[in-house]
C-alpha cells in the first residue's frame, strides 16, 4: 500500500515475520519512581539492569533481522515509556494512538505520536473525550480479527472509536471481558493473559478469559496451551513471535517452554527480571510496525 510517507506500517498478524518495530531502552526517567506501590509496582527495578535487560532484547530483535526504531526523548516522570505497545497500534499504513487510563502514564501518548510523525508515520486516530484505550489490549486472531480486551485500562468508548478505524479496513473487533490476573485490581492486558503463537494455536490463562473466548479460538480450529498460574504471574503469556516457528520467552516459565517445544517452536528465553517488577510483560517492550 502506497501513503506517500516514510515508512508504511503494515500488521494483521501476531504471528508472521517481524520485520521493523518500535522500542524505547529504560532512561532516566525510569529512575524517578520512589514509592513503587503507587505505581504498582513490585519494588524498585535498578535502571541499569532494566536496560541491559532491554538491550539483549534488542540484540536478539535484531539478529533475528527486525529493523529497530528507537523511541527515544520520553519525558521525564514517563517511568513506563517503555512498554511502547500499550500506546500505539500499526494498521494499514498508519498509527492509532490510545489513550492510557493510568494517570501515571499520560503523556506517553504525545511522544509515541511525535516518534511516528519523524518516522514519516501518519496517525491516523488518537483516542480522545472519555474513550480510554491501551493498546496492550489488542491481540489479533488473524488478518481480518483482533480481541481487544475490555477493563479498566480499556473502555466502551475507547473501543468504539479504534473500531470505527479497524472496520475501515474490513477488520472485525471480538470484545473480550476479562478480569485480570489473580493479583490484579482490574488493570490487567488482554496481552498479559492471551497470546497467539501460531496461526492455530494461542497461550492463555483460562482464569482471566471468558468460556465464550475459549469456544470461539476453538470454533475457529485455535488451540490453546493453558498457562499454569505461577507462570503467568512470571509474564509467560506475554511473547513475541519474531517468525513463524520461533517465539521470544521469558526465561523462567518451563511448563510453557515445554509445550510450545512439543508443539514444534523454538523458543529463545530472555531474563527479565528487574523490567518485570514493574508489572508488565515483554509483548509490551515492542510496537510491531511491519509484520510479513
Amino acid at each position: 500500500m502506497m501513503t506517500g510517507w516514510d515508512l508504511s506500517p503494515s500488521v494483521r498478524s501476531e504471528v508472521g515475520r517481524l520485520e521493523r518495530v518500535l522500542v524505547h531502552e529504560p532512561g532516566p526517567e525510569f529512575s524517578t519512581v520512589v514509592d513503587p506501590d503507587a505505581w504498582e509496582w513490585d519494588g524498585l527495578p535498578r535502571q541499569e539492569t532494566a536496560a541491559e535487560e532491554h538491550r539483549a532484547l534488542v540484540e536478539q530483535l535484531e539478529s533475528d533481522g527486525v529493523t529497530v526504531d528507537r523511541l527515544g526523548g520520553a519525558s521525564e516522570g514517563l517511568a513506563e515509556s517503555l512498554f511502547v505497545r500499550d500506546v500505539g497500534l500499526a494498521v494499514e499504513g498508519g498509527l492509532v494512538v490510545g489513550k492510557m487510563v493510568e494517570e501515571t502514564r499520560h503523556g506517553e501518548e504525545r511522544r509515541v505520536a511525535e516518534r511516528a510523525l519523524e518516522l514519516g508515520i501518519p496517525v491516523y486516530h488518537t483516542v480522545h473525550g472519555s474513550g480510554g484505550f491501551e493498546a496492550g489490549n489488542v491481540v489479533w486472531i488473524d488478518e481480518t480479527t483482533v480481541a481487544v480486551g475490555r477493563s479498566q485500562t480499556t473502555n466502551a468508548e475507547g473501543i468504539r472509536q479504534v473500531r470505527n478505524v479497524l472496520e475501515t479496513y474490513d477488520i472485525d473487533v471480538v470484545e473480550v471481558p476479562i478480569f485480570g490476573s489473580t493479583e490484579s485490581t482490574g488493570q490487567t492486558h488482554l496481552a498479559l493473559v492471551f497470546a497467539m503463537v501460531a496461526e492455530d494455536l494461542a497461550l492463555v490463562y483460562p482464569q482471566a478469559i471468558p468460556p465464550e473466548f475459549l469456544e470461539l479460538l476453538h470454533d475457529r480450529g485455535i488451540e490453546t496451551i493453558k498457562v499454569p498460574m505461577r507462570e503467568q504471574r512470571n509474564r509467560a503469556t506475554s511473547t513475541i513471535v519474531v517468525e513463524p516457528g520461533r517465539v521470544l520467552l521469558p526465561s523462567g516459565n518451563p511448563r510453557v517452554r515445554e509445550s510450545l517445544t512439543e508443539h514444534g517452536i523454538d523458543v529463545v528465553e530472555l531474563d527479565l527480571r528487574e523490567i518485570r517488577k514493574t508489572g508488565g510483560g515483554l509483548k509490551g517492550l515492542v510496537l510491531p510496525l511491519e509484520r510479513s
